[in-house]
């Protein structure tokens, strides 16, 4: 019979429940062991998150674009992301650096990017 893992600062489905009630979506940012519990984030935070955030773009010969992004300024978009909409989990995570920063690179990915076009009449 295969044993559960259970993370550090892991809540019960209750829990998670009560709060997918109170914010919508409800996400866990995981590293090395340790959960972190982050609510739907805000149109607040995205805009602050994404005053940290700047990509570089250029054009090959190809004609398709090509894509350059710092990771340091990844992982103060998801810093801002842990900051404002952590909800709950491991409080390791604030506290040691190594967890600290790879938790803020995988929540930089929670801001969601759609396909959007402009059209000029």
């Amino acid at each position: 019979m295969k044993k559960e893992t259970t993370l550090v600062g892991e809540v019960t489905p209750e829990q998670i429940e009560t709060w997918k009630a109170k914010y919508g979506k409800v996400h866990g940012v995981i590293v090395d062991g340790h959960i972190a519990y982050v609510r739907k984030i805000d149109r607040n935070t995205t805009s602050y998150a994404l005053s940290n955030m700047s990509f570089k773009m250029t054009k090959n010969d190809n004609d398709t674009s090509d894509i350059e992004m710092n990771m340091g300024k990844l992982a103060k978009t998801g810093e801002a992301v842990l900051m404002n909409c952590w909800i709950g989990g491991s409080e390791e995570i604030k506290k040691d650096e190594s967890l600290w920063m790879n938790a803020c690179i995988k929540a930089g990915e929670l801001i969601e990017f759609k396909e959007t076009e402009l059209k000029n009449f």
